[in-house]
């Protein structure tokens, strides 16, 4: 035998040895039979039917939850109606029902994009279209400027005037 054969089966030999300790060593399976894999699938596919039942129970629940609610609703309104039949016709003063001004404090932190902002925005009730802040702040003179830190904002205010504060310009001011 040639000494390069005999190199070639020592490094060979070295090789496999350092891939099985490796296996070995973060219990990576080297060989898998079928059997053992179709085992855990059997196993995750009967955890998940569990986790869907246990989530169709609880939209069971919140459906009943729903129509005991909207029958005590009806019983109201028609109880209501009841009493409004029974008496004379009596003015009764009319009362627009005014939007509550929300006031909530803003976080923003480094690597939120505007995207994120709006949302947040429309999570928190501020706006009422994430997609049109996101679009505002899109613009070239808002996209790269929009200040890190807390601040405190309400429902009354533009989107212009949220833009102008979160991005730190003098409000009514446009590039």
């Amino acid at each position: 035998m040639k000494r390069s054969s005999v190199r070639a089966f020592g490094i060979a030999c070295f090789l496999i040895g350092a891939i099985l300790t490796i296996t070995n060593q973060y219990n990576i399976p080297f060989i898998s039979s079928k059997e053992d894999n179709i085992q855990q699938y059997k196993k995750q596919i009967a955890e998940l039917e569990v986790q869907l039942e246990q989530a169709n129970e609880k939209l069971r629940q919140a459906k009943q939850t729903k129509q005991n609610s909207e029958t005590v609703q009806t019983k109201e309104t028609t109880a209501d109606t009841k009493n409004e039949a029974k008496e004379p016709q009596q003015e009764s003063p009319t009362t627009e029902k005014s939007d509550e001004i929300i006031t909530e404090t803003l976080y923003i932190y480094s690597g939120l994009t505007s995207a994120e902002v709006a949302q947040k925005l429309k999570d928190l009730g501020i706006i009422n279209n994430s997609v049109e802040m996101e679009l505002f702040l899109a613009q070239p003179e808002y996209a790269k400027s929009i200040q890190k830190g807390q601040f405190k904002l309400n429902s009354t205010m533009t989107v212009e005037e949220i833009a102008n504060i979160i991005t730190g310009k003098p409000q009514g001011v446009n590039d």
